[in-house]
Order: structure tokens, then sequence, then C-alpha cells
């Protein structure tokens, strides 16, 4: 008897969890940093990892990476969504309490995470003044906000 083997592609289902892994290592360290950039980067990886479990389940092998492809991709989209979200909420409480108008003119791009401020701001903290401003800003901001959490009653 001869024995005959068939060349039949099945995926890599253990590649599979590590990249998606890997994109939810990216959405979740880097996401708040970069915006809907390493939203995106994540969410290509999370694809990756899906595609190569369901090329794996196809022989019988694989759900695992199908899981956490999924997984991966619904949280790449998640924290770009809730990243975004955080920034105009910041940007909209720095513009409300009129404490922080310098703070409030870098957040004009709130996609590009705090990366995206910092390039906003990178010509004008060359200057110490400006960087001290800022920080003056940011103080009082952070108790502005203090001061609001005070003043509304809890829900509870």
């Amino acid at each position: 008897m001869s024995t005959v083997y068939v060349n039949v592609k099945s995926g890599h289902p253990v590649a599979g969890v590590i990249i998606a892994l890997l994109s939810i290592a990216v959405s979740v360290l880097l996401t708040l940093l970069f915006g809907v950039i390493a939203g995106a980067v994540a969410g290509l990886l999370g694809l990756l990892a899906l595609s190569l479990g369901v090329k794996a389940r196809r022989c019988g092998r694989g759900l695992g990476a199908i899981i956490c492809g999924v997984l991966a991709i619904v949280l790449a989209v998640t924290m770009s969504i809730g990243s975004v979200d955080m920034m105009k909420h910041l940007k909209e409480t720095a513009d409300r309490s009129g404490v922080a108008p310098t703070f409030s003119r870098y957040m004009n791009n709130p996609y590009f995470g705090i990366v995206g401020v910092a390039a906003n701001a990178s010509e004008d903290l060359k200057n110490t003044d400006t960087a001290a401003t800022i920080q003056k800003e940011l103080d009082a901001l952070n108790n502005y906000a203090n001061e609001s959490a005070k003043a509304s009653p809890s829900v509870g």
C-alpha cells in the first residue's frame, strides 16, 4: 500500500490566536494615544486573525482563532469610538469651562488621540511660557471637573 499526501491549505489557528491577542493589545494600549489609526491597525489584525481561523475551520480546527478574531474586531471598533468620544468630551468640557482656551485650541481633531493634540501643540510647546500656561489650564480644568462632580447629585 502506498500513502498519498494531499496538500491542503488549512490555515494557522495558533497564528490566528496570537495575531488576535496582538490586536487586542493594540486596541487596549494604543487607541487612546493614536486614536483611530491604532483602531484601524487593530481592526486589520483582527480581520487577519479571523481569516486564518476561517481557513483553519475548514479542516476542523480554528474555532479559537475565529472567536478571538471577532472579539479583537469588536474591541478595536469600540475602543476607537470610545477614544474619539472621550477626546470630544474633553474638548467640550474645556470649552464650556472657559478656563482652558489654549488647551481647547489644540483639541481641534479628536480622531488622532493624544498624539494629535501633542502634534498640534508641538510648535508652541518650544516656548516654556506656553507649556506653563497649558499646565495651569489643565490644573484649572481638573479643579473644574472636581467641582462639577461635587455639585451634581449622585444617582444610585
